[in-house]
């Protein structure tokens, strides 16, 4: 229940924080993806689930920096389920501002922070988790951007070992 509220907590402080000083480039998207969660069975044994993965994005960026907040969510055949709730942090490494540019690249680094409820045949468990993320952003239109990336998540949920996901998104610059 702590880590509930202080997820809570910091997400609200960053948002509102965010808002107020890139309140120019607010972004809202969708995300789609392949998620592969590896993680520990009844006895123990190595399980390893990929399937898509959908999620929605919320947030702000200047040309440094973005922070969102996203919620994903993934279902595979065997009943095995989890949802995310995430905190990002990007910092864009790069950007290709040329004047010719008639689309603008933006690779980025971050992190990420939240919380996780993974669901199978016989647990269902919630807890923290947290990892790092790479790709790039393409700029095509004054408002649209695209995201592909790569996101490594760990978790201090007993069953669940590690996710990766492949990640295209689509957001609104407003």
């Amino acid at each position: 229940m702590f880590s509930k509220i202080v997820l809570a907590t910091v997400a609200t402080i960053s948002l509102t924080h965010a808002v107020d000083d890139f309140s120019s480039e607010r972004l809202l998207g969708i995300e789609v993806g392949y998620t592969t969660v590896n993680s520990s069975n009844a006895i123990g044994q190595n399980i390893s689930n990929s399937n898509p993965e959908l999620g929605l994005r919320l947030g702000a960026q200047n040309k440094e920096w973005r922070t969102t907040v996203h919620a994903s969510f993934m279902s595979a055949k065997n009943g095995t389920k989890y949802q995310k709730a995430m905190i990002d942090f990007d910092r864009f490494v790069w950007a290709s501002l040329y004047k010719t540019d008639s689309i603008v690249f933006k690779p980025y680094l971050g992190g990420h922070i939240g919380w996780l409820h993974y669901t199978d045949d016989f647990t269902s468990a919630n807890g923290l988790a947290y990892g790092g993320q790479m790709g790039l952003t393409l700029n095509v239109l004054n408002q649209v951007d695209f995201d592909l990336g790569y996101r490594y998540t760990m978790s201090d949920v007993s069953k669940v070992n590690d996710i990766s996901s492949f990640v295209f998104s689509a957001n609104y610059l407003y």
